[in-house]
This record gives structure tokens, sequence and C-alpha cells, in this order.
């Protein structure tokens, strides 16, 4: 039997109609989906700031692991970070887009005793076309950090945060984290996080200034009650004189005095530390305020404060390390009755050496190390629980921030003495 050629024709024009027709959707679509999908690694790099950190990547092991210097190490998905456990040592790891690598997305704060992962940490190709947004992993596998994560409304980003008890999605904002293997402690201080915790696939969502715990045994704390800040005015919404005393030092008399001052209002008011110049000898520059606050039966105690060091004519603290762009001090009592002051460092220029040492060589030991900080950029600090630290504390007098040196500029933008009942 002879087939039809009409049959024939019509099969290869339907056949050809049904290739075109594959082509001219599947094409795009899958070339769209390549834009979609498409990531690239980001710039990671991890600083020691103070102490010592170690960092490795696979396939070496912790057994290979390299110091981690001042001027950084670059690091991949895969790559962990461990700050030395000792209440001196801390390292910052940043994280920025390849095409922007001054441009960071997230930072993250590493305090003595933190065990850090990059579980994973890619960010699209084609950030302009897609909406997948970039995706950032860390586990925490003990210590404690703070993260930083701030980024424009048009960048979509996934930050989230792991410990053994408990999986967190941040928002953009600032939050703290601290973990061991029975306890996980989270602090939402600016955004939004949902906490998980894995035991009980329970969900709680934190906004800002609220906390919560997820414990071995009990699970899932709920939102716990906020920790009161012992600093009056600490935003420098309020004019100075009203709750903190002005400190403008100089040797020798008749020198040229610093200047402090509140600049920006409405929400973005902060305090401005300034002694600019050269060659103008020893100055004080500061603030500070009385507390008288008894700590009998309370759980925790954090200093944490915002601010930037715009400029220092003195590499590190100077040759008796006690002369930094800024110092932070609490004066305290002990169980004796004796008055002690607790004092930490901060330096953006410079690497101690042994004329410019890193702690304040004349105060009693044991000396907190100064850390390092990127000039010109907005840092935040936030103490260890001082009522663990501070031997025998019973009472806080009062608190100082002050820049000391020469030449210097710092810009503060929040102090909070955190008291937690």
């Amino acid at each position: 039997m002879r087939s039809s050629p009409q049959r024939l024709a019509w099969t290869v024009l339907i056949a050809s109609f049904l290739v075109c027709c594959a082509i001219g959707v599947g094409v795009p679509a899958a070339a769209w989906s390549f834009v979609n999908t498409a990531t690239v690694a980001p710039v990671m790099n991890v600083k020691l700031q103070a102490g010592r950190t170690i960092a490795f990547c696979p396939p070496s092991r912790e057994a290979d692991a390299r110091v981690v210097g001042q001027e950084g190490r670059a690091l991949e998905e895969g790559c962990s970070v461990i700050v030395d456990n000792d209440t001196q040592s801390q390292a910052l790891l940043t994280i920025a887009p390849a095409e922007m690598p001054g441009d960071v997305i997230a930072s993250v704060q590493l305090y003595s005793g933190a065990r850090l992962i990059i579980e994973q940490a890619r960010i699209p190709r084609f950030p302009d076309l897609t909406s997948s947004p970039a995706v950032f992993i860390l586990r925490l596998e003990s210590g404690r950090i703070q993260v930083q994560h701030r980024h424009p409304p048009e960048r979509r980003v996934r930050l989230v945060v792991r410990t053994d008890l408990a999986s967190t999605t941040l928002d953009s904002g600032s939050y703290s984290f601290e973990t061991s293997a029975e306890h996980t402690a989270i602090v939402a201080r600016e955004g939004a996080a949902w906490v998980v915790s894995l035991a009980e696939n329970k969900t709680i969502v934190l906004r800002s200034d609220q906390r919560t715990a997820v414990t071995r045994d009990g699970g899932l704390q709920g939102i716990l009650p906020p920790a009161r800040n012992l600093v009056i005015n600490g935003q420098f919404e309020d004019p100075l004189q009203a709750d903190w005393q002005i400190i403008t030092d100089v040797s020798p008399r008749g020198g040229i005095t610093g200047r402090v001052s509140i600049i920006g209002s409405n929400g973005n008011a902060s305090l401005l530390l300034d002694r600019f110049g050269t060659g103008l000898g020893w100055g004080r520059t500061g603030v500070w305020q009385q507390i008288e606050e008894g700590l009998s039966g309370r759980r925790s105690l954090q200093l944490r404060v915002e601010f930037a060091i715009l400029y220092q004519e003195l590499p590190v603290c100077g040759g008796y390390g006690s002369e930094c762009p800024l110092l932070l001090k609490i004066v305290y009592t002990d169980r004796s009755g004796a008055e002690r002051e607790w004092t930490q460092g901060f330096y953006a220029d410079g690497v101690p050496n042994d004329s410019l040492p890193d702690e304040i060589i004349t105060a009693p030991l044991p000396r907190n190390k100064h850390a390092a900080k990127r000039l010109g950029q907005r840092e935040l600090f936030e103490s260890e629980d001082l009522l663990a630290t501070l031997p025998d504390v019973q009472q806080i007098r009062s608190i100082w921030v002050y820049a000391e040196g020469h030449g210097v500029r710092t810009q503060v933008y929040s102090v909070e003495l955190l008291l937690t009942d």
C-alpha cells in the first residue's frame, strides 16, 4: 500500500511546527533559568583584631590551620575560623560581592572561643535580572558572634546562622549569638530573626531589642525579658550636659583642647570626639557618666558600643599603649570596697610591636588587649559577660568613653551597658 504524500507532508509540517515551538519556548526558558539560578562566590575575608585566630579550608584539617594576621586571609565555602579560647582574642569576617569588594553585605564579629564554619556562600551572577537571593549559611559550633547584616532593599539576601540547637534566618539588621553544647542564646538588636528550635520544629520571631534562648533540655524559651540599659542618653538624642560630664584634658596646660559635640538629630545623632591635627601633644577628649548600680543577684552585664575611628595621629595606641583613638572604661568596686577599672581600647592604624604595645602597660593585670578596627568604618563592640570576668565586682560606679593621644577624631553612635536581672 502506497503512503499518502499529503499525509507525509502534513506530518513533516506539524513536526516542524512543534520543533519550532519547542525551540521558541525552550531556549528562552533555558536561558532565563540559567540567568535566574547562576551564582558566583562572594569575596570573603577574615582579619585578626586581637589575640590569635586560625583558619583552614578543605581538604585541610584543623591540625593544618594557619594563623590569621591583621592583613587578613581570603576564605571560601567550607572554610572554618577558630578564635582562641581566651578573653583577648577577636576577629572580623566580611562578605562582599566580587564586583564590589568594598560593598560589604554582611560582617561577623567573632569573639574568644568562637568556632564558625561557612557552609554556603553564593551570590547571583546577574543580580539585576534575577529574583533569586544571595545565600549565606553559617554554622556556629561554639562561642559568641555578632552579625551585622545591612544591605539596600534592591539586594535580596538570605542569611542563616545555625547551631546544634537552632536555625535562625536573619532580616537586615544586627544580631548576637552565643552557643554551647547545651544552650543557644539569640538577641535581635535591630531587625527581625526567625528562630527555629531543631528538636521541636517550633518557630519564634524576634523583633528589635528582643531575645530568646534554646536549650537542649527545655527547648525554645519564648521571648525573654529585655536587658536594662544603665546608661542614660546613650543614643545622644538629648543635650550632653544633662547626663554626661565632658572631658577636655591636655598636657602641658594651655595646649589645644579637643571638642566634644553631638552631630545629627532625629534618630541619627552621634557623639563626635575631635582633636584634629598633628603635633598637638597629649590630650584626652571624651565624656563620662556616673552609674552607681549594685550588681548583687544580677545575671549578666555587657557593654555594647557602636563607633567609627575617623583619624588617629599615633599608630596603635602609642608607646605606653594608653593613647587610643577610642577607650572604654568602667569604674567599679569589689567586695572589699576597693575601686578598680576595666578598660578596652581600639585603634585603626598601625601594627603592634615591642615599641607599640596593644595593651596599657602601666595597667594592673589582667589587661585587655586593644582591638584593631577598620579606619572610617562603623564598628560594633559587645563585651563578654562582665559579671563573669570582673573579679568580685559589686557595684558599677561610672562609665567613660574617650579618645586619648595627640590628633584623634572618633564618632560614637551609641553606648549601652546592658544589665540582665
